[in-house]
């Protein structure tokens, strides 16, 4: 598990700067196309019924023997206009906050993998599967909410009861400050109770989900475990009572959910309530007339689809809050400091009772290798060879050495956090092949920037690919199945080979590099690669036969 360190900053202040510091223009364009479909809608609304009103109370003067103009077409055109703005407005709104969303995601996404390139292999291999899968998949997910739920919303909300407040004002100041102070205040009040109130509720979902799916993985990686030990039904069980935690979290989070827009439906109608008063008051005295008064009441009428969707959104402020925690450290991480291996000359390492490594590799291991040497490890399975190569991979370094100093490179200890940089320095092919759902040409290129068709060619060639790849139906553009299932054993072995050809290493570390290939193929491959490597340090690990 990885350990958040320290934080200055809280974790949605930390994102929301991620967000304000690459998207900050089109935050604000957004957030002015959101308030121009709201401030339409209750404009459509208030203008119709301040028309309705002014044509009712013509009618009846004209009745009553009055003589009194009205001027419908002005109106009328902001009834049209309004009607067309909110729903040009609600188009390129979803259209531009839904881009930026992505926009937001995709630069998180380069934040964690920075993050995660920076951090310690020991810790990334420490952490398991599941978990990375939970934090780069739900909780990642989660933090689209932070602009889309948790930012605009509310944004749009008090802009749009500032300018309402700002349109009463021009008749009757007081009302304004009134209204404007009044829904202010109570509605940072009690959203800031709901937010507090589903917090947990939020966080324990969330837990319990990452929990069903680590549970959920488990028991499909080990059904055939589970059903010889005869306890698939026992882990069934756990894993059914983990997701019955989960419907009994959302059932209560939808009960909170529906209190706060149950409330908000009564407070928004005393509000109109308290409106209409204070209309009819002001009419009675000639502040305003009538049409004006009901123009103000459907305004602040029009208020209510806003607000109405407001509990719904800020209620996953815990599922955020929850995923901005996690993913935090890993946004942060950043190397403290680099080594430099550009000159690479002398690569030593003393080994004295590693628990892993026993007496068939010797139990004191000592070597010294320069530039253009090769040195063979043999042992029998299970005799630690594949511990020595992690070690000297940088993948594995224990502090319970005797020895004080047991990789030195140019005669320097090798210290844990110098390790990234060292993985950029060495080619190193284990005994897992490690071929991705994608293409051949994918797969060679892995991990590089550019590399000319003609090298990828050159080097299928050196493994003995060339003619099986120019067979495939679109030859290095062909799909190569999921984890390479289209491939056999030595064939996946060759194009790992076939990579690390490709990669300008310093020093190139082979545990096992002929697994799954015949001895007369492996033998003219080999004749092939070692000149291929003659300038590197090469140190191949093999099974004693």
């Amino acid at each position: 598990m990885l350990n958040p360190r320290p934080n200055t900053v809280s974790p949605i202040r930390f994102w929301l700067g991620k967000v304000l510091e690459h998207q900050k223009k089109r935050l604000l364009i957004g957030l002015l196309l959101a308030l121009l479909t709201v401030v339409s809608a209750m404009g459509l609304l208030a203008l119709s019924g301040w028309l309705i009103t002014a044509t009712a109370i013509t009618g009846l003067a004209i009745t009553a023997g009055s003589v009194i103009m009205l001027d419908i077409y002005r109106p009328g055109g902001g009834i049209r206009f309004f009607a067309l703005s909110r729903t040009v407005g609600r188009y390129f709104e979803r259209l531009h906050n839904h881009d930026l969303v992505l926009r937001v995601i995709a630069g998180f996404r380069g934040t964690l993998f920075s993050g995660l390139l920076d951090l310690p292999v020991q810790q990334l291999r420490n952490t398991q599967d599941s978990e990375w899968l939970s934090r780069l998949t739900a909780d990642l997910d989660n933090l689209d909410s932070l602009v889309l739920r948790l930012l605009l919303p509310p944004m749009t909300a008090v802009g749009s009861v500032l300018l309402l407040a700002l349109f009463m004002s021009f008749f009757s100041i007081t009302l304004g400050m009134i209204f404007g102070g009044v829904t202010l205040i109570s509605g940072i009040f009690y959203f800031s109770l709901l937010t507090h109130k589903t917090t947990q509720i939020c966080r324990f979902y969330a837990e319990q989900i990452n929990e069903a799916r680590l549970l959920t993985i488990e028991h499909l990686q080990g059904q055939l475990e589970l059903q010889a030990a005869h306890l698939n039904e026992a882990h069934q069980t756990r894993l059914v009572q983990s997701l019955g935690e989960i419907g009994r979290a959302q059932l209560k989070l939808n009960q909170q959910i529906a209190n706060a827009q149950l409330m908000v439906s009564i407070c928004h109608g005393l509000l109109v309530i308290g409106v209409a008063l204070a209309a009819m008051w002001a009419y009675q005295n000639a502040i305003f007339s009538g049409p004006v008064a009901v123009m103000l009441v459907l305004a602040v009428f029009g208020l209510g689809e806003l607000l109405q969707n407001l509990p719904g959104q800020l209620g996953q402020w815990g599922r955020t809050r929850y995923a901005a925690e996690r993913l935090q450290p890993l946004a942060e991480h950043k190397t403290t400091e680099k080594m430099e291996l550009e000159q690479l000359e002398r690569l030593s390492m003393m080994l004295a009772d590693h628990p892993k490594v026993i007496s068939t590799i010797d139990t004191a291991m000592a070597f010294e290798l320069n530039v253009g040497q090769c040195l063979l490890v043999t042992g029998r399975s299970g005799s630690g060879k594949s511990t020595v190569a992690n070690i000297l991979a940088g993948l594995e370094i224990p502090d319970s050495f005797i020895t004080p100093y047991q990789l030195l490179i140019n005669g320097i200890p090798m210290r844990t956090e110098q390790t990234q940089a060292w993985h950029k320095q060495i080619g190193y092919l284990n005994q897992q092949n490690s071929i991705i759902a994608a293409t051949l040409y994918d797969n060679l290129t892995l991990g590089l920037d550019e590399v000319e068709e003609q090298q990828l060619w050159q080097a299928l060639t050196l493994v003995e690919l060339d003619d099986w790849a120019k067979q495939l139906p679109k030859g290095l553009h062909s799909w190569l199945g999921d984890t390479g299932s289209q491939l056999s054993g030595g064939q996946a072995r060759r194009v790992c080979l076939a990579r690390l050809l490709l990669k300008e290493s310093k020093l190139i570390l082979l545990d096992e590099p002929f697994n799954g290939i015949d001895i007369e193929m492996a033998e003219c491959i080999w004749q092939r690669l070692y000149p291929q490597w003659q300038d590197k340090m090469l140190i191949v690990l093999m099974h004693q036969t």
